[in-house]
């Protein structure tokens, strides 16, 4: 009786302590795409500040590229004039707040490439790059479309370098940092380039490393692997650079573009794993990836969040403003974080980033305790359906099936039929919760109303 009383005892007290237990990850948070969400002023960006603090996170990486007024480059925010940061600067003030809530926030860009970047070129064609059939790059883009730059002319490396500083030291000086987002969609081939790509960028990496350390030390700067491991660039029929690796650069990989080299996260203080998991995936690939990054030993789990409200398509053929994460019953500029289809993702993330080895059992109790205050409610398992039709088959710029509606695009006769028998279950889960006063299952009423209507 004794010993068994004390396994109890000890049973009980290790059972606190995983309560207390430190998260898997130092670095948690979310990256996201500042400057594709014109819609959003610091009225919007405050409560979403909130959630990633309420979901345990301690970092924000914000892409501004392309998103503040500024003033040595005004071409590079023409595009997204009606950007609520381009119209009236809050980024600072923002900062501030996230500061408040013990989260530091890097600005990220992609040098000669991308947002705001690629707009310096619509003008300069001497400075664009050349592609791997010898010719000038293509004109292309998300929201911002444009000719990224080669790296290895004298002007384009001066105009990464006063771009950045401004946006650093003048503009945003409280930031915490900067996260330097290597292209994933195009570098330059040209005869200074080519194999040698990654060894000219590296040179802006450095310098504008070198300047931001120098002003503020205890900086975090994020790189990716591209400049170090020598190996094979995902996607580029090009090598990696292999400069020496300083150690007070943080490391950031993806799945897509910036595969996760073991030897060199052993020799850095910080990495970060970042994939598309919250804005395109669930809480199941959410789960595989924190356990991956838990796997390969980083220190960090930084999915992205990106909750579009940029107009999509080339500039002549410009689409409406799209709704955040395709959700088309939202309000214009309102904040979709909460939303119970993402505030499921979040929880996920939540949880999972704080322990990887979390089970599916009890990821679902915590779901029904969080949203219902029950841990196996009746209307579980309405809302990972309702999930699960706001996200499956979801792209960037594409809704999914279920939330473009019918009509939308042709579709094959036996996936319209699946289609339809989703819908018809969506009808059950409205007229389910037509009375209720739960504010859980108003959500599902109102989602589940909301996508029937689009397929009468």
């Amino acid at each position: 009786m004794f010993h068994h009383t004390i396994a109890l005892g000890l049973i009980a007290a290790l059972a606190q302590f995983a309560c207390f237990a430190e998260p898997a990850f130092t670095q948690r948070g979310y990256y996201m795409t500042f400057m594709r969400m014109p819609a959003f002023g610091l009225p919007e960006w405050r409560p979403m500040i909130d959630c990633i603090h309420e979901d345990g996170g301690n970092l924000l990486m914000l892409w501004t590229a392309g998103g503040f007024r500024s003033k040595q480059f005004p071409e590079t925010w023409e595009y997204n004039r009606d950007h609520k940061n381009v119209a009236h600067d809050f980024v600072r003030e923002l900062i501030d707040y996230a500061h408040a809530k013990n989260i530091k926030v890097l600005l990220c860009f992609t040098p000669f490439a991308y947002d705001g970047v690629n707009q310096y070129t619509l003008k300069r064609p001497e400075l664009r790059a050349i592609g791997k059939d010898g010719k000038e790059t293509q004109f292309w883009g998300m929201h911002s479309w444009g000719y990224n730059l080669c790296p290895s002319k004298p002007e384009s490396q001066r105009f990464m370098l006063d771009y950045v500083r401004e946006m650093f030291f003048d503009f945003y000086p409280n930031a915490d940092g900067l996260m330097i987002e290597s292209s994933d969609y195009a570098i330059c081939h040209c005869k200074e380039c080519g194999p040698n790509f990654f060894r000219r960028e590296f040179q802006f990496v450095k310098e504008i490393s070198h300047d931001v350390w120098h002003n503020k030390p205890g900086a975090m700067i994020a790189v990716y692997p591209h400049y170090f491991t020598g190996v094979k660039v995902p996607g580029f029929d090009v090598p990696a650079a292999t400069e020496t690796f300083n150690t007070n650069w943080t490391l950031f990989f993806t799945p897509h573009s910036a595969h996760i080299d073991t030897a060199l996260v052993n020799q850095a203080g910080a990495s970060i794993y970042s994939t598309e998991g919250l804005t395109l995936g669930g809480p199941a690939k959410i789960r595989d990836d924190a356990r991956l990054a838990r796997k390969h030993g980083l220190t960090g789990f930084v999915p992205s969040l990106e909750p579009f409200t940029c107009p999509a398509g080339p500039p002549d053929h410009r689409g409406p403003r799209l709704k955040p994460f395709h959700f088309g019953w939202l309000r214009e500029s309102e904040m979709p974080l909460n939303e119970l289809p993402m505030r499921v993702n979040r929880i996920a993330y939540a949880e999972y980033s704080r322990n990887p080895d979390l089970s599916d059992p009890e990821f679902r109790r915590i779901v029904g305790r969080t949203l219902f205050n029950e841990e196996n409610p009746p209307a579980l398992e309405d809302v990972f359906f309702v999930r699960d039709c706001c996200f499956q088959e979801a792209e960037w710029f594409r809704a999914p099936p279920l939330l473009a509606g019918r009509g939308s695009r042709k579709l094959p006769q036996e996936k319209l039929t699946q289609l339809k028998e989703r819908v018809e279950r969506l009808r059950t889960i409205a007229r389910r919760y037509h009375s209720s006063t739960n504010s859980s299952e108003r959500q599902l009423h109102k989602i589940a109303s909301w996508i029937v209507r689009q397929w009468e």
